[in-house]
């Protein structure tokens, strides 16, 4: 559910506050139906194979007053989303600077898919690092990723795939752009878990 909201409120901030700053649309519908499908689909699914988190069964069960969703995890979804929305804006407004506005979109649609990329590490340990013992575990999730690549190679640089989408052809320097940017949700999340466990033996 992290995962999905996330991505939901990435999706909805940039596109919500693109005509406040000048910009276009970051995209078009079909695209973001298309974030729904490759990224809500299989790679959110297979988050269902992870194994379970050490010490799982021993925890004491939520009181049933306990909200859905706590305040430092709504905190962290509304960090998630802003972090995408200034990414894929950013690049969106570097992109239309120089006047080709359909490849301008296009970094801005992929460089958000692959938000999505980084984005499920952080989904699947709420705590400890992503790049923990846990990384390789779920082959599942590494074969959806893989494949959430390629469709979206396909989107981006196959012709026909291109006329449904609206996407013109990226440069490699576009995807090196892309990919950075993208990477800088991950990278966050990572300074925020390393701190609150440095923190963390000093209040207990």
């Amino acid at each position: 559910m992290r995962f999905q909201l996330s991505t939901n409120m990435g999706a909805l901030l940039s596109v919500f506050i693109a005509p406040f700053i000048g910009l276009i649309s970051p995209f078009h519908a079909i695209q973001i139906l298309w974030v729904n499908i490759i990224m809500d689909g299989p790679p959110a699914m297979a988050l269902a194979f992870d194994p379970a988190r050490a010490g799982l069964m021993t925890e004491k069960p939520r009181p049933r007053s306990a909200p859905i969703l706590p305040a430092a995890r709504l905190r962290r979804l509304l960090a998630y989303g802003a972090t995408m929305m200034v990414g894929t804006l950013g690049v969106l407004w570097w992109a239309q600077g120089q006047g080709d506005l359909e490849r301008a979109r296009t970094l801005a649609f992929t460089t958000f898919v692959l938000f999505q990329f980084f984005n499920i590490f952080n989904a699947r340990v709420g705590s400890e690092s992503a790049f923990g013992p846990h990384l390789f575990h779920n082959a599942k999730l590494w074969l959806a990723l893989g494949g959430v690549l390629i469709l979206q190679v396909v989107a981006v640089h196959w012709g026909p795939a291109q006329a449904i989408f609206h996407t013109t052809a990226l440069s490699w320097s576009d995807w090196a752009l892309a990919t950075a940017v993208a990477s800088s949700v991950l990278v966050l999340d990572e300074i925020r878990k390393l701190a609150e466990r440095l923190v963390r033996p000093h209040l207990g």
